[in-house]
């Protein structure tokens, strides 16, 4: 079993890592300053681990193209979050088709695969039982108060916890 995982854990960062150079791309596009670049980079990263969780084999597509969309749906999310009830910001997101189209240099690889580390790292490490619950089950698609169901406590508890989590794995 903690083969299994480890296996799991060693999948998910090598997804992550190839995955990257996208989210930061994208995370480019959307933001006005590095820290809604950061901000936009951590959505497409929550997106991406939500694919994880709530892709379907054998639904007819690539789990690569399900997983970008998550990830850009996050990223799209956070700016209609931010633009509401100010001008909408049109942002141009037809640049690339997928992962396989970014070759990023060594250096870009060995920094993406070093920030996947630490945002596992901090998952495990600064994250409670709870809050890790909380977000293995916010990842596997399940709404605030399907999560408060299914851990015995209320939607305002899950919604306290999943900000900690932001607050703790933000950069």
């Amino acid at each position: 079993m903690a083969r299994s995982r480890e296996q799991s854990e060693a999948a998910i960062s090598e997804l992550l890592r190839r995955l990257a150079p996208l989210l930061r791309q994208r995370a480019f596009a959307f933001s006005r300053n590095e820290a809604d670049r950061q901000d936009y980079y951590q959505e497409g990263v929550v997106g991406f681990l939500s694919a994880v969780h709530t892709f379907k084999v054998g639904c007819g597509v690539r789990f690569s193209t399900y997983a970008c969309t998550c990830a850009l749906n996050r990223m799209r999310n956070l700016l209609r979050q931010r633009s509401k009830g100010s001008e909408f910001v049109m942002v141009s997101l037809e640049t690339g088709d997928g992962i396989a189209d970014s070759t990023p240099d060594p250096q870009q690889l060995t920094q993406t695969q070093d920030e996947v580390e630490r945002v596992l790292e901090r998952i495990e490490t600064a994250l409670s039982s709870f809050e890790k619950q909380v977000l293995r089950l916010y990842l596997g698609g399940l709404s605030y108060a399907e999560a408060a169901q299914n851990l015995g406590t209320n939607a305002k508890a899950v919604d306290n916890a999943m900000q900690r989590i932001r607050r703790k794995l933000s950069p």
